[in-house]
């Protein structure tokens, strides 16, 4: 499971497929937030499994929240991508379903009318 990160100095945007369906986790999340010290304000979908947080980047880093996230069991750090990596890896798989469209429509009008096309 990846989790994707997006951060610009004081917002860190965070895709958690965990929270996603999980009204209870992603409330117990949004509290748990909201109580860091420099935290502006914590929002966090269970429809998406998003979370966004505002915070004062010259009392808390972005690291220090991932850091909390991690150790509470959200996140696997060794699993997080960025923006960039996200859409080259959305990027791979638009094109390798691509190719297999355009192949299959190939071969399908290779085979019309062969004893192979049915």
């Amino acid at each position: 499971m990846s989790y994707y990160l997006h951060e610009v100095p004081g917002r860190l945007r965070i895709k958690i497929p965990g929270l996603k369906k999980d009204q209870a986790g992603a409330r117990e999340l949004q509290w748990m937030l909201e109580d860091v010290i420099g935290v502006t304000s914590a929002s966090v979908s269970p429809v998406t499994g998003s979370v966004l947080v505002m915070f004062d980047p010259r009392t808390l880093s972005s690291r220090a929240i991932l850091d909390m996230l991690s150790r509470e069991g959200y996140i696997d750090l060794s699993e997080a991508i960025s923006g960039e990596r996200h859409f080259e890896t959305a990027a791979t798989k638009v094109g390798q379903a691509l190719s297999k469209a355009v192949l299959g429509f190939a071969l399908d009008r290779a085979l019309q009318g062969s004893p192979l096309s049915i």
